[in-house]
């Protein structure tokens, strides 16, 4: 078969997509870097031009998957509600990338996923913690939130949201008592008096 030349980030762009693609099919560690360069029919010294690794590779698909939830919580905190209705959305929209029966939480939770989560975690935190610190600076000027560690808290709170997230099947009266309590647990973490959250767990 005649492999066809593609440029640097065209190439580079496909290796990432189809060891996405490997890993929900076969989780991380049961996918060889033989199976991602057979899959696209272009040899290993190819994929070792763009990537030292496979866990080099996983890193850039932890990244392509958590992108698009960033730019969603990007574009939340810089709308023109409260700094509580945007912490409120923020965690709204993790809970609802977790009901998705394909994406990010399945990724996650793939058998043979184990250090993909890890990555996931690490890769969400990341990006989005930065993002979070200023809505939360700003919450705090307000008066709106009150605590003495915003970074960890808010850390605690989105482990809690991604756990929440993915563990969802509950019995109604159970859904309705885990949803409130992680309301309280919302406000009390963040000091909110004035503010109810409304988790869509």
């Amino acid at each position: 078969m005649v492999r066809i030349v593609k440029n640097p980030e065209e190439r580079r762009t496909e290796l990432i997509e189809t060891a996405e693609s490997l890993f929900f099919q076969k989780g991380y560690e049961y996918t060889a870097v033989s199976d991602i360069v057979k899959k696209i029919n272009v040899g290993q010294g190819t994929f070792y031009h763009y990537f030292k690794s496979k866990e080099d590779i996983l890193e850039a698909v932890a990244e392509k998957v958590v992108a698009p939830i960033v730019e969603d919580v990007r574009n939340i905190a810089k709308g023109n509600e409260d700094s509580a209705t945007k912490v409120n959305s923020i965690l709204n929209n993790i809970l609802k990338t977790g009901k998705s029966e394909t994406g990010f939480m399945k990724l996650m939770h793939q058998k043979g996923n184990y250090l993909l989560h890890d990555k996931l975690v690490e890769a969400l935190e990341a990006r989005i913690s930065p993002i979070i610190a200023d809505v939360i600076s700003t919450g705090m000027e307000e008066g709106v939130f009150n605590m003495s560690y915003p970074k960890e808290s808010f850390i605690l709170l989105l482990s809690s949201t991604l756990y929440l997230s993915y563990h969802s099947t509950l019995d109604h009266e159970a859904h309705e008592r885990m949803c409130a309590a992680s309301e309280e647990i919302t406000s009390r973490v963040l000091g909110v008096k004035d503010y109810k959250f409304h988790l869509e767990i």
